[in-house]
């Protein structure tokens, strides 16, 4: 019925005959699908989701990247809404998923992790004199934008607490960051970078006979952020395994509270997308509570 549906939305907006369709991955904001077509470009990725508005705002963050960011990002070719799903028509970037089971038999690891490392860290170097949204930042600081935006999921983990709907170790968390943000953030390096938001194994594509980043997709709530923001992605999958932030952390000079930022970015990333998602397993959230609980104590913050 998807298939069938993708079918004839990709010939009409595209001009063209479909020739394959075939499902290739599957995450919490939607399904992407393969398409191969008998005109140029001959490959593209489709993205069915029930999340209009995501979509439409990743649709504006990947085109924002194209001028933007030293890795490649997919094209944009259609989104349009059928009955409640969003099909978003992209350029399909060959290569391999970071989450693949195989991408652990790379040739080369260190040429790999230095690869995805020098796409960051270029990222990193493009900066905006204001901090935010990526296309309105509105804050001189970056310590004023992140207690506004925390102050949001404060009262969103509140609510969900008194309905007995989140654990209390998540409450706890919230509470402790609650407690001491000021004192975390108050050594934050004021310079604005741009971050992809969702910089972590699955959304980057791998050449896996090159051991190379061939492309990112994906990018969630992108900001112009201070240097450490995006860090935690870095822990996630793969990228555990290369061990990327241990090797950033031995190239940039990291500050006093890097460790546990670590913790209380990934926690409050994952609630952000808790609250658009309007579900989430809690599983994740779970662990990174008990880790941010546990950096706070070895940090002398209570």
């Amino acid at each position: 019925m998807v298939k069938d549906k993708i079918k004839s939305i990709v010939e009409k907006h595209m001009k063209t005959t479909v020739k394959d369709i075939r499902e290739v991955g599957k995450g919490a904001s939607g399904n992407v699908f393969y398409v191969k077509i008998s005109d140029k470009p001959y490959e593209l990725a489709v993205k069915t989701s029930k999340f209009y508005d995501n979509i439409c705002k990743e649709k504006k963050m990947l085109e924002f990247l194209q001028s933007k960011a030293s890795y490649k990002v997919p094209e944009t070719y259609f989104l349009l809404r059928d009955n409640d799903i969003v099909f978003f028509g992209m350029e399909y970037i060959k290569g391999m998923s970071g989450k693949s089971k195989y991408i652990k038999f790379v040739p080369s690891k260190k040429h790999l992790r230095n690869s995805i490392l020098s796409a960051f860290i270029n990222t990193q170097n493009v900066h905006n004199d204001k901090f935010g949204k990526f296309d309105a930042p509105a804050f001189n600081n970056w310590a004023d934008y992140y207690k506004d935006f925390f102050s949001g999921i404060y009262e969103f983990t509140k609510e969900k607490y008194e309905r007995k709907e989140i654990e209390p170790v998540i409450m706890k968390a919230v509470e402790l960051i609650n407690r001491n943000l000021d004192e975390i953030l108050k050594s934050t390096e004021n310079t604005a970078c741009l971050c992809h938001g969702d910089f972590w194994m699955p959304n980057l594509i791998i050449d896996f006979r090159k051991s190379e980043l061939a492309g990112v997709v994906d990018p969630f709530d992108m900001l112009w952020a201070e240097p450490e923001y995006e860090l935690f992605c870095l822990t996630l999958g793969f990228g555990e395994k290369l061990e990327l932030y241990e090797e950033y952390k031995k190239r940039k000079q990291t500050s006093k509270y890097c460790d546990l930022k670590v913790e209380l970015y990934a926690l409050c990333n994952e609630l952000n997308w808790y609250i658009l998602l309007g579900e989430m397993e809690h599983g994740y959230l779970l662990f990174r509570s008990e880790r941010l609980i546990k950096r706070m104590t070895e940090s002398g913050l209570n």
